[in-house]
């Protein structure tokens, strides 16, 4: 009986989480519908629309993103209410001090990457090739701030506030740290160069481990959204990286040298072993200093 139980509660789980990504999706596609008409209207025709040009595309860029996020966002709030509510689980985004978690793992983020920067630059395994100081690339590294600040919220609001939330109210932390890092390494499966070499997806899971970590221990989805943010920010408008495959305005241009197992390749940093072990120690740090008290909401 115990096992047929058992069996029961992680089927339950396994078809909220896979309708949870299929509304996420659907919204994701509702919200593109604007974005797509615009760029056929700049298109003029189906052919021209070439994946390449998408791609390097500020329009197409900045409006599925923006997309992603409404879908996602929008998901979580109507997941909890149909399926949720009753039990009372916190969601993480309700807690006192959240602008200080906040403000905490931004300063995480951007010491973090900054390390990371800093040892390859040594090592050589990242060169600066050229900068630049024009007024459209601070105009882009501005909006690319409120657009980090939008994919940091969405994706931490679905993988650690949802996810890690269901799994934790049925299975306890740390199936839910897992879980919610598998699903955010699948999530990025298909960006560019994440099957290039085994650790893009590896260092994928281990920054969800660390975003979950600081989920769990701070009681509050602020820390990992603060984090999430600047890592993102900093590796690729501030240092020039490519941020998980997707290339961004930044006024260096900074090229990989040698194995992409310590450059990261054409995934950017966060694919390099450099950064697995500066996340590993993340997490030790992290956890060592959490808060003992967790009343998050």
């Amino acid at each position: 009986m115990n096992v047929i139980n058992n069996f029961m509660r992680i089927a339950a789980a396994a078809g909220k989480l896979v309708l949870a990504f299929v509304l996420a999706f659907v919204l994701t596609l509702v919200a593109m519908v604007p974005v797509a008409a615009m760029i056929a209207v700049r298109y003029g025709n189906v052919e021209a629309m070439t994946m390449d040009r998408l791609l390097n595309d500020p329009l197409f860029t900045f409006g599925s993103m923006i997309a992603q996020g409404v879908g996602f966002i929008a998901a979580v709030p109507i997941m909890y209410a149909l399926f949720e509510r009753k039990r009372g689980w916190p969601i993480g985004w309700k807690k006192r001090g959240a602008v200080a978690d906040l403000a905490r793992g931004m300063g995480i983020g951007v010491v973090l990457m900054t390390a990371i920067f800093l040892i390859m630059l040594a090592f050589g395994t990242v060169r600066i090739e050229a900068a630049r100081a024009d007024g459209a690339v601070w105009r882009d590294m501005a909006a690319y701030l409120l657009l980090f600040a939008l994919v940091s919220l969405n994706e931490e609001l679905f993988s650690r506030g949802y996810v890690q939330g269901l799994i934790r109210d049925r299975f306890g932390a740390a199936a839910g740290i897992a879980c919610s890092s598998i699903l955010f390494a699948l999530l990025h499966a298909f960006n560019p160069g994440a099957l290039e070499q085994p650790l893009p997806l590896i260092n994928i899971f281990v920054a969800g481990v660390l975003l979950g970590v600081c989920r769990e221990a701070s009681g509050s989805l602020w820390l990992p959204i603060g984090l999430h943010w600047t890592w993102n920010y900093v590796q690729g408008n501030v240092f020039g990286y490519e941020v998980s495959g997707t290339k961004v305005v930044s006024p260096v241009d900074t090229e990989p040298y040698g194995s992409p197992i310590w450059s990261g390749g054409t995934f950017g940093a966060e694919g390099s072993l450099t950064a697995t072990i500066i996340m590993i120690a993340a997490i030790w740090f992290v956890w060592r200093t959490r808060r003992p008290e967790r009343n998050a909401a």
